[in-house]
């Protein structure tokens, strides 16, 4: 059996769809939605790592502890290797990416604090960045 090869286009398409998840959740929330924040995290985390697959860092790589689920780690490596040539970063999306990255990495969002407090992203902001970072980057091919 033939292990299909992950491509910065197949992580783009998945960040897409996760997006397309997070809007339909978000839509029929009446209050704090915690999994449509987790879909936009996973949303950002896909976008994030399809662009650095295409830098040429390996997928083995991006699964260490180092990137994992780190979204502020990601963001960095990915500003260092030039990700604002490809989308529009604005001076806010950094804040939203680092606050979402604090209970997505730790699980919080999946696995709900019973009476505990979260450190969550404006909804409209982060909805924007992950919809920006899903379907407006366009790494140009090798």
């Amino acid at each position: 059996m033939t292990v299909p090869k992950e491509t910065p286009e197949g992580f783009l398409k998945h960040a897409q769809e996760f997006w397309a998840a997070a809007d339909l959740v978000l839509k029929e929330a009446e209050e704090l939605s915690l999994p449509g924040y987790f879909l936009l995290g996973r949303s950002v985390e896909l976008s994030l790592k399809a662009f650095l697959l295409h830098k040429g860092i390996p997928i083995s790589e991006l699964r260490k502890k180092r990137y994992g689920h780190n979204l502020r780690a990601l963001l960095a490596e990915a500003r260092a290797k030039g990700i604002e040539r490809f989308v529009e970063l604005e001076p806010i999306d950094a804040g939203v990416i680092y606050l979402l990255s604090y209970d997505y990495e730790a699980k919080r969002l999946e696995y709900r604090i019973t009476k505990g407090s979260y450190a969550l992203p404006l909804l409209p902001e982060t909805r924007g960045i992950a919809r920006r970072l899903a379907f407006e980057l366009k790494p140009e091919r090798k």
